[in-house]
């Protein structure tokens, strides 16, 4: 029959396992086997579960938090000179882009446990939005074929070149719960002042439409320049939104961008090639307001999942 370990010696543990230690320290200091360190692991903390193989991990925890504190502390202190700082202290060689990455997984780390329980009602407040690049050719550029067995190249088998991809232009969109906002096609670069615009008329549309008060709404954008500059700021500020606090390089947790690839997936059904820059909006539009309610909330509903995925894998990206 196993063992049966106290509460007390079940909290040691778990401190341990908070402290970073490894399984040949904690059996030194309890006395306890690896198996029984194993099953404490995935009942009480499942995100700190060892994973099969890979190279080891340069920064551990607590580095982590020593390298957080270094870029976040007010002095302004570069992922370099934490890397230069951190390689002193451990005596490794260690880049400032595995100080980067580690930063990003602690930022989404962080987020992930600021939302962890939130439920469905909760993502329900929130108006997502994003841009993206619609091209006049459906992908980059990359067709598949069939081809006979000793067929050389054909008519049939050639796609026509069109210079510069064809022509594109950035979209910018928003969903809630009730369904897709107005979306709107960017002219020229896309910059604060643009996004301004947006702000004033597509997005104070977008509410209206959706029935989501600015007061009540919480709106996320990611961090792109545009979005963060002092006067789109101000304006959200001053119609009282509050904004999500979004971890930077986080694709993989917004909705939106699942949206993105249905509304080109859909683009590409057509059998013919937009014959203009005109024609390719006109689809656009065409596929954009199909979208039903009950699509936009599929893609919501996997939110509280994406939030336990993002722990379980300890700030990676995640399959979505």
């Amino acid at each position: 029959m196993p063992k049966a370990f106290s509460q007390d010696t079940l909290n040691l543990v778990l401190s341990l396992l908070d402290s970073d230690k490894t399984h040949a320290q904690i059996i030194e200091k309890t006395g306890v086997s690896s198996a029984y360190i194993t099953k404490v692991t995935r009942k009480h903390r499942p995100h700190l579960a060892r994973s099969k193989g890979g190279r080891p991990r340069k920064l551990n925890p607590t580095a982590v938090r020593y390298a957080v504190q270094l870029v976040t502390n007010g002095n302004k202190v570069s992922t370099r000179k934490a890397a230069i700082t951190l390689s002193a202290l451990s005596g490794e060689s260690i880049h400032c882009d595995t100080v980067r990455h580690a930063l990003l997984e602690a930022d989404r780390i962080a987020f992930a446990r600021a939302h962890k329980d939130w439920t469905v009602a909760d993502w329900k407040r929130v108006l997502w939005s994003d841009e993206t690049t619609i091209t006049r050719l459906w992908s980059d550029g990359v067709y598949w074929g069939w081809a006979r067995p000793g067929e050389k190249l054909s008519d049939r088998l050639i796609t026509p070149a069109l210079s510069h991809g064809g022509g594109s232009f950035m979209f910018w969109g928003c969903m809630g719960w009730p369904g897709t906002g107005y979306g709107c096609k960017v002219e020229g670069s896309f910059n604060k002042e643009v996004y301004e615009e947006i702000l004033g008329d597509e997005f104070t549309r977008s509410l209206k439409h959706l029935g989501m008060k600015a007061r009540e709404v919480i709106y996320m954008h990611d961090n792109a320049r545009p979005h963060k500059a002092k006067a789109p700021t101000e304006w959200l500020k001053n119609h009282g939104v509050e904004c999500l606090e979004w971890p930077a390089n986080s694709p993989d947790l917004n909705p939106i961008e699942n949206l993105w690839a249905e509304l080109k997936r859909r683009l590409g059904k057509y059998e013919e090639v937009p014959n203009g820059m005109l024609e390719l909006w006109e689809r656009v539009q065409v596929v954009w307001d199909e979208f039903a309610p009950e699509y936009c909330q599929k893609l919501i509903e996997t939110m509280p999942r994406r939030m336990a995925m993002v722990l379980e894998r300890k700030g990676k990206s995640i399959p979505y």
